[in-house]
């Protein structure tokens, strides 16, 4: 059993990229000393000590298939196209990060971007890797002292003061936006309770364009008419719009169809899902909420929530 002083808990992920790494290294180091440049059927046939004989070649398959022979090159190539590479072995960048911030006296994010790949690509002997790279970085950082903080490319820094700019007027437009919802929204709940009042008096609004027609002379007056109302509707069943009870008469005749017993018909001034189906299509054009918009609708009274 493993015991860690002073450390309560445990960073699984870190201790699993550890583990990852030191795994990648240990094959690369078996590739390396005994199975590359040397002939497959031999070295398949001779285990390294304490590897199994069936995972010896596996391994040594693996590394002798074309998938890896064509990395392999390709890593090679990338690896000679590359001017500046680090000078820190085995050390990761962050340690050596730390190192020079305690090496200097300060904090560790005091440390700029700048600092760090100086530090990065400086050989043992303390010569940098390419002075004439340094030489213009320093240049540019004397007229530009705001880039150590960055990034030593101010093609960054321009880069973010116009994405930062972007982001203002997005925030704006956004303000703006919700200004103009919530006045809208004040205008739907002043318009129903004008409808409310209108209706609690016992009358019938204006008659809907599509069926200005009724069977019957003067409007019932019900208890449920000019109430408000959730209506649910889809599947699973949920709430997909709210309005006002506008009719209960099962003869009343709305569109091409009568409301019929247990049906009501409501007017919708909120659609919350407008992909929601109508259950009782008034007309041959509109199956859906959204289509409906605010208007009226024909509706059961057992998926009403009065």
């Amino acid at each position: 059993m493993y015991m860690f002083e002073n450390i309560d808990t445990i960073d699984t992920d870190w201790t699993i990229s550890k583990f990852q790494k030191a795994w990648k290294e240990y094959k690369h180091e078996l590739f390396k000393k005994y199975v590359k440049d040397q002939p497959p059927s031999f070295v398949r046939e001779h285990p390294k000590q304490g590897i199994p004989l069936q995972d010896w070649r596996q391994f040594v398959d693996n590394c002798n298939s074309e998938k890896f022979k064509a990395s392999s090159l390709r890593n090679t190539e990338n690896r000679k196209q590359q001017k500046n590479s680090l000078c820190l072995g085995r050390k990761s960048a962050d340690v050596a990060k730390v190192e020079m911030a305690k090496e200097k006296g300060v904090p560790v994010s005091s440390i700029t971007r700048l600092d760090q790949y100086m530090h990065n690509h400086k050989r043992k002997n303390g010569e940098h890797q390419d002075p004439e790279l340094v030489e213009k970085l320093n240049d540019y950082t004397a007229l530009h002292p705001e880039s150590r903080e960055t990034s030593v490319n101010d093609a960054l820094t321009k880069k973010m003061k116009v994405v930062a700019q972007q982001n203002l007027a997005l925030k704006e437009m956004n303000t703006d936006l919700v200004k103009r919802v919530d006045v809208l929204q004040n205008t739907v709940l002043e318009n129903s309770a004008l409808l409310r009042e209108f209706m609690s008096q016992g009358r019938m609004p204006m008659a809907d364009v599509e069926s200005p027609r009724s069977s019957h002379p003067s409007p019932v007056v019900n208890e449920y008419i000019g109430k408000e109302c959730d209506l649910r509707g889809g599947w699973p069943l949920r709430v997909v719009a709210r309005g006002i009870v506008q009719d209960i008469d099962p003869n009343t005749e709305f569109g091409n169809r009568r409301l019929e017993e247990r049906n009501f018909k409501v007017h919708v001034n909120m659609v919350y899902d407008g992909g929601a189906v109508l259950p009782l299509p008034h007309d041959d054009w509109r199956s859906k909420l959204g289509e409906v918009a605010q208007g009226s609708v024909i509706w059961p009274k057992e998926l009403l929530m009065l």
